[in-house]
C-alpha cells in the first residue's frame, strides 16, 4: 500500500474495511543440549492473547488509531496456542528432551502465552512477549514455574506513516515480534527443567518412595513379546514408566532384535494387582538410518492378555 492510498483510507469514511494477514515465526535455537534424560516431557499450550489483538495502534496518532480500529484488519497465523505448543515442542526437542504423552508418567510443562504485541507508535515502536510456565511431575505436584518475557525495539528509519504503508504491503523488513518472542522462549529455565528429568533427580525420588518387597505375586507373571518391524532387523528395548511410588522406573533393557518372539517374566519388584494400571511398559524399536520409534502398553492389560505384541513401520531419517 502506497502512502497516497494509506492516507485515502484514512480520509474515505466509505473505504471497505480491508483485512491483512501476517505469520507468526520463532527462530529461537537452544544454547544447551541436555543428553540421555531418562524422563519425558508433555507439553500443552494456551493463549490468553486472540490472534488480531496481537497488532497495536494505541500509541499512534488519533487518525491512523481509527484507520486500524474501522478500516483495516490486523491478524495473525497460525492460532496462538498452536503457535506456542508446536514451537515449544521443537524447542524442547532441538534441546534433547524427549516429548511424552502420558501425565501419568511423564512431566508435564504447561506454557501460557500472557503477552504478544507488535506496537507502532508516533516516534517508536516495540514488540513484546511474556510466556508463563508451570512444570508438574508425574504424580500432578508442581515442581518448578515461571515468567519469561522479550522485548524488541522496532526500527524506523524513516516517518511512521512510511512504515504503516511499508507494514501493510510487506515490505517493511522487521522481525522484532520473532525476536521478542524468541527471548521469551530461551527465557524458560530450560536447565531446571533438564535437572528433574534428570537420572539423579528420578532416583532421588525412587529410593524415598519405592517400597516394593520383591515377593509380590505378579512381579513374575509371565507375558508373550511379540514385536515385529518394517523393516526387520532392528533393536527391541523396553522399560518399566511408573506412576505409583511401589514400583520404580527403570532404565532401557535391550533384549533383541525384529523379529522378536519371547515367553519371560517381567520381574517388576513391588507389582500388585491393585497398582499394576498405574505402570507402564514402554517398547523402543531402533535401527540405523530410521527414526527411532516407542509404544507404550499399559500392564493391568498386558498382565490380562498376558500378551505384548506390536509392529513398527519405521520411517526413513531425512537426508537433510
Amino acid at each position: 500500500m502506497s502512502v497516497v492510498c494509506l492516507l485515502c483510507c484514512v480520509t474515505d469514511s466509505f473505504a471497505k474495511p480491508k483485512e491483512y494477514n501476517f505469520e507468526l515465526t520463532c527462530s529461537a535455537k537452544p544454547d544447551l543440549f541436555f543428553r540421555d534424560l531418562p524422563q519425558a516431557l508433555v507439553v500443552t499450550a494456551s493463549s490468553s492473547v486472540a490472534n488480531d489483538k496481537i497488532f497495536d495502534a494505541s500509541q499512534l496518532h488519533k487518525k491512523f488509531q481509527k484507520l486500524f480500529e474501522d478500516r483495516i484488519r490486523i491478524t495473525y497465523t497460525p492460532s496462538a496456542e498452536e503457535f506456542v505448543e508446536e514451537t515449544v515442542k521443537r524447542y524442547a526437542r532441538s534441546s534433547g528432551i524427549d516429548l511424552g504423552y502420558d501425565r501419568l508418567s511423564d512431566f508435564t510443562l504447561k506454557v501460557n502465552l500472557k503477552e504478544l504485541k507488535f506496537v507502532l507508535g508516533e516516534d517508536e515502536g516495540y514488540s513484546s512477549a511474556v510466556l508463563e510456565w508451570s512444570l508438574y511431575n508425574p504424580e500432578g505436584k508442581l515442581v518448578l514455574d515461571g515468567t519469561s518475557r522479550g522485548r524488541q525495539p522496532i526500527v524506523y528509519g524513516t516517518k511512521v506513516v512510511n512504515v504503516i504503508a511499508k507494514f501493510l504491503d510487506k515490505s517493511f523488513s522487521d522481525d522484532s515480534l520473532d525476536k521478542a518472542y524468541s527471548k521469551a522462549l530461551a527465557a524458560i529455565d530450560w536447565e531446571g527443567i533438564s535437572r528433574n528429568l534428570s537420572t539423579d533427580a528420578r532416583k532421588k525420588q525412587e529410593q524415598t518412595q519405592v517400597t516394593g518387597t520383591g515377593n509380590t505375586e505378579l512381579e513374575h507373571t509371565i507375558i508373550r513379546w511379540y514385536i515385529l518391524s518394517n523393516p526387520s532387523g532392528a533393536d527391541v528395548s523396553w522399560r518399566v514408566v511408573s506412576s505409583t511410588p511401589d514400583v520404580r522406573n527403570t532404565n532401557a533393557n535391550f533384549v533383541g532384535t525384529t523379529p522378536y518372539e519371547s515367553t519371560e517374566s517381567f520381574d517388576i519388584k513391588g507389582l500388585t494387582a491393585e497398582n499394576a494400571g498405574n505402570v507402564q511398559i514402554e517398547v523402543t524399536c531402533e535401527r540405523a538410518g530410521y527414526l527411532p520409534q516407542k509404544k507404550r502398553f499399559n500392564l493391568r492389560q498386558a498382565i490380562d492378555q498376558k500378551e505384548i505384541s506390536a509392529k513398527f513401520n519405521l520411517v526413513k531419517e531425512s537426508d537433510e
